[in-house]
Formats: structure tokens, C-alpha cells, sequence
């Protein structure tokens, strides 16, 4: 057993590198983990051993082979709880059927309600269980998933696989994003504060997400009005902004309309385009990758001031339009007013299949804000777990 210098874990010799990432290195043996090392060189492409300075490429072979290395002693749990619901499934099949079931319904906010149906059930009756709880949703809306793929609503509980105690998904679908709509936009609309307060506004902001099957989620970039201007393109990186432009990209600084005062903030999203969206992976060295998938895009509010709450603008709300017909919205739905920030809304495609779909979180923030956002991060990132459940 031994303790890596990084994480200050004690580990098995196994869970260490068999030998250096470079032939450059001078020291002989890695006393970092693998996992450490993993993230190390993903994020700042140089040997994580100490006093070694040694820069290495995320694609070379050694960090490859460490990868593997760690997949071999990573215990897939979802593989288990499959065979496991698959077995239940076949008993209850051999059975005739029949038997009560307890399923545990989640959101991605950790809402959790458990229902018991008889198995012989159609999966229908399980969205009439959700109803009863979230009574402000629309059926039709409503997607549940089972270890990632997608119940539907003529099929048994038995025969989707079921079990008592399993954990099904519940996600509230605004807009499923058919192969039709070539480009939508997302667009944030607020009424404006009475008296003097009217200059106040709300920031808006896209926070991307690299979550492959097997690693944990990696944020990427904000996407937000700076992106737009000169000076925010420098600090973003011009060769960011531009692998974003022909995917997501946020329409500029917020619209004023003075007859109805009122303001509205957008993006411009093409759907079509999402599947071949390639983003930089840690700190940019030029041309240098790695180039991940973009797997999540959150879509976040914030209030420009940090003494105000979202509830002092009028009828706050998300919008979906077709561009092809901008005065008709798809979809839409109000924003949570008792909070300073929120994430409005998650656009995916849950469990890597069919179309991208934007996805109702309505997540408040206590904290955080267009300037130091840092602590939204690993909400966005929990949520994505919540998900895979």
C-alpha cells in the first residue's frame, strides 16, 4: 500500500503506473495514482510527479494505457444492477406476472417518490404517479428512464425489466429537438423591475459538459455575452469562440423593448450540428488537444446584482422558437423567482441516444454570478450524475 503525492490516498500498488509517462522523465516510479495521473495530464498536459517537468500529450500511448489500467479495476455497478433486474424480471415472468412492485421515481433536483404498483402494470400508470406529485406538469412531457434508456408507456413494468426497489428517472421534456428543427432559440424573458430599478437586469450563461460512459462529468466553458465582444473573445480564446459558433452561441447583450418593458436574452442553438460538437479538454495550449464530446449544455440565469432575487422582475421565463417561426414559441416555462441564480434548463441527449432534448431543471442558486460562477460548476456536474442513475 502506498500513498499517492497527490491525493493523499493510501492505494494498492495496482492502482499505480507500471512505468513513466515519457522517456524524458528521470525518476523511475510514479507515486501518483492512476486516476490522478488521468486528470493531471488531461488538465495541465505535464508528468504530475513532483519536480518533474516533463510536458505529455493526453494522446500518447502511456496515458492510454493507464486509462485502460484503471478501467480493469473499476467495478462497473450498473453492469450488476442489470443482471439483477433482469432476473427479477424472469421470475416475475415465470410467475405469471403477477406481484406488487416499490420503484423509486427521482428527478434530477434528488426529488424522490416511491410508488407500488402491481407489475402487470403498464409504465402509463407510473407517469399518473408522477402527476399526483408534481401536479403542475404535463403528461406528455414527462420521460422516464431505466438505466438510460427510455420507458414506454404500453409496456408492463414486468416486462421493462422492473424489480422492487429499482430507481427510475424521471425527466420533465420542454422540447424534444426533432431533426426538423435545422435552428432554434432559447431565449430568456423578463418584464422590468417599477420605480427606479428598471436598469436592472438578468445575465445569462451556457455552461458546457464532457460526461462519457465510465468518467466522471468535466466542465468546459461558459458561453455568455463576453463571448460576443472583442474583449471577452481574448479571454476566451478566439479559437474557442469559434469552435462554439457554429453550435451554441449567445445572441449578445440583452434586447430592450420600451413599449412593453421588458428585455429578453438568447441563444441560437442547431440541433443538427450537436453530434460533431468537439471542445477542448483543460488548459489551451495553442492547437493543442485533447478535443472531448460535448455530451451537457446547461443554460443558467444569475441576477446582475447580488442583493436582488429574480422574483423583483415581471413574469421571468424561458422560451423555445423554431427560427423559422419567431413569434411562435414550442415551449415554455416560468422561471423560479425566489432565487438569486438559477439553472434554467439541460440540453442532452440522456443516455447517448435519439434526439437532443431540453430538459426542465429549474435548479435555484443561492450563490454565484456571472463573475464568479465557479460554485454552480459542480451542480451542473451532479445533476449529470442524478441522471446516469
Amino acid at each position: 500500500v502506498m500513498e499517492c503525492q497527490l491525493c493523499h490516498k493510501k492505494k494498492l500498488t495496482s492502482e499505480y503506473p507500471s512505468n513513466p509517462l515519457s522517456e524524458a522523465c528521470e525518476h523511475h516510479h510514479l507515486l501518483v495514482c492512476l486516476r490522478c495521473v488521468i486528470k493531471e495530464v488531461e488538465d495541465n498536459y505535464q508528468c504530475p510527479v513532483d519536480g518533474c517537468s516533463t510536458m505529455i500529450d493526453a494522446d500518447t500511448t502511456p496515458l492510454w494505457e493507464c486509462k485502460a489500467k484503471l478501467k480493469q479495476l473499476t467495478f462497473d455497478y450498473s453492469d450488476r444492477e442489470r443482471a439483477q433486474a433482469a432476473e427479477a424480471a424472469a421470475a416475475v415472468s415465470a410467475s405469471g406476472g403477477a406481484g406488487l412492485l416499490k420503484v423509486n421515481l427521482t428527478t434530477l433536483l434528488g426529488e424522490s417518490l416511491v410508488v407500488e404498483l402491481d407489475s402487470s402494470q403498464p409504465v402509463d400508470k407510473l407517469k399518473d404517479r408522477v402527476l399526483q406529485q408534481w401536479t403542475d406538469r404535463s403528461k406528455n412531457k414527462i420521460k422516464l428512464l431505466f438505466h438510460g434508456d427510455e420507458l414506454t408507456d404500453s409496456q408492463s413494468l414486468a416486462s421493462a425489466g422492473l424489480s422492487s426497489g429499482c430507481r427510475v428517472q424521471v425527466l420533465f421534456v420542454l422540447q424534444e429537438l426533432t431533426p426538423d428543427l435545422t435552428e432554434v432559440r432559447m431565449c430568456m424573458s423578463w418584464g422590468w423591475p417599477g420605480g427606479k430599478d428598471h436598469y436592472n437586469y438578468l445575465d445569462t450563461a451556457c455552461f458546457t459538459f464532457s460526461a462519457l460512459p465510465g468518467s466522471a462529468p468535466k466542465f468546459l466553458h461558459c458561453i455568455d455575452f463576453r463571448t460576443q465582444r472583442q474583449q471577452g473573445r481574448h479571454e476566451i480564446g478566439a479559437a474557442i469562440s469559434r469552435i462554439y459558433d457554429d453550435f451554441v452561441r449567445h445572441d449578445g447583450e440583452s434586447r430592450k423593448s420600451m413599449p412593453d418593458r421588458s428585455s429578453e436574452s438568447s441563444f441560437t442553438v442547431w440541433p443538427q450540428n450537436l453530434d460533431r460538437l468537439r471542445a477542448p479538454s483543460g488548459k489551451i495550449r495553442g492547437p493543442r488537444g485533447p478535443f472531448v464530446p460535448v455530451t451537457h449544455l446547461f443554460f443558467v440565469v444569475f441576477t446582475f446584482r447580488d442583493d436582488t432575487n429574480i422574483s423583483v422582475f415581471r413574469n421571468p421565463q424561458l422560451k423555445v422558437f423554431d427560427q423559422r417561426d419567431p413569434q411562435t414559441p414550442l415551449c415554455s416555462t416560468n422561471l423560479n423567482p425566489r432565487a438569486k441564480g438559477l439553472i434554467v434548463c439541460l440540453l442532452n441527449k440522456p443516455g447517448g441516444r435519439g434526439a437532443w432534448q431540453v430538459t426542465d431543471v429549474g435548479q435555484p442558486l443561492a450563490e454565484g454570478s456571472i463573475r464568479d460562477y465557479k460554485s454552480v460548476w459542480q451542480i451542473c456536474a451532479d445533476i449529470i450524475d442524478k441522471q446516469r442513475l
